[in-house]
């Protein structure tokens, strides 16, 4: 069956974008009560959202990201960069079923919405089978599979699943500058924080080269030599990031608020501009992959929200951490 055209997906996904949470309905769930929240969701059917008892958010989360991957699959013309962004799904799953059988545990919960099933991915870890994923991955996994048998370290499965899952990202994405783009962006803003979380436990540069992902501008290098100098110095290294005005913008807001988060917002809020700036084109790629973005970002919204009024916590928290929707300016 031929893959279907840039112009037909576009005018679907057009259609369906129509269906997403618009900044204005976040604004009023996050003005409101738990219950308004509850009731606005209920509204929108979101997540098949039938009544009020089906308060699941988590289930409500999934089936709608499930739904907008099976949506981005049948109608991909380019698999092999809309597949980068489902896979994220796999390698949480990945890392979920590896620690799990590791510690012998029997149940435990995958998210559908990847490229493969959860069970099919069950079943790979189960026979420790994993030809069928992209070679980076089926390498890490092997490789796992043989250092975990002296000694069990479920961050290690972590953090080899994302270096293999970036690797081969920025890989696949190399004849592509907004893809490239992105994905070296999301190399050097995670880089950052987990410099920055290291340095706050008290931890090692040792520690830090163990953490940290593939290069994305920033060298690895000059971040573990600057480990225990000040903050101007780590100035000068972010430079060389694709994203150094957002880096530094993050960072800066970091030291005024003392609040990490700050640079997760900054990450965020620039990863989804990639894709706002494309969103109306109808030969390319890039709607695609924004509209299933920004089923995600929906997604993070609705369970900052949910969350915050569960915990009876104040609305600044989530006007502290709720990012930009996608086509937001």
């Amino acid at each position: 069956m031929p893959q279907p055209s840039y112009t037909y997906a576009n005018a679907r996904l057009a259609a369906l974008s129509k269906r997403l949470v618009d900044s204005q309905t976040i604004h009023r769930m996050a003005d409101g009560s738990l219950s308004d929240a509850l009731r606005t969701l209920q509204d929108l059917r979101y997540g098949g959202m039938s009544d009020g008892n089906d308060t699941n958010i988590e289930q409500l989360i999934s089936a709608e990201r499930a739904e907008a991957a099976n949506e981005i699959r049948s109608l991909s013309p380019n698999p092999a960069f809309t597949d980068l962004f489902l896979f994220q799904t796999d390698i949480q799953n990945l890392k979920i079923l590896v620690k799990a059988r590791l510690l012998g545990l029997s149940e435990c919960a995958c998210a559908e919405g990847g490229i493969f099933t959860a069970d099919h991915l069950r079943e790979m870890v189960k026979e420790q089978s994993y030809s069928e994923l992209p070679m980076p991955i089926a390498d890490a996994l092997r490789g796992l599979e043989k250092s975990l048998q002296a000694k069990i370290d479920p961050q290690q499965i972590s953090v080899s699943l994302d270096r293999a899952y970036y690797a081969y990202a920025l890989q696949t994405s190399r004849s592509d500058a907004v893809l490239m783009q992105y994905f070296r962006a999301s190399c050097d803003f995670d880089n950052l924080l987990t410099f920055l979380r290291v340095r706050a436990m008290g931890g090692s540069k040792e520690m830090l080269d163990d953490l940290l992902l593939p290069e994305g501008g920033i060298r690895k290098a000059q971040l573990t030599e600057s480990f225990d100098l000040s903050f101007e110095a780590l100035n000068k290294i972010l430079a060389a990031s694709v994203c150094k005005a957002q880096l530094l913008a993050g960072l800066n807001a970091m030291q005024r608020t003392g609040n990490i988060g700050e640079v997760e917002k900054a990450r965020d809020n620039y990863l989804i501009s990639l894709f706002s700036s494309h969103q109306y084109e109808t030969e390319s790629i890039y709607p695609i992959i924004g509209y299933y973005l920004a089923k995600e970002r929906e997604g993070k919204a609705i369970r900052l929200i949910i969350t915050a009024k569960r915990n009876s916590l104040p609305d600044s928290v989530i006007a502290e951490r709720l990012v930009t929707l996608y086509g937001e300016r």
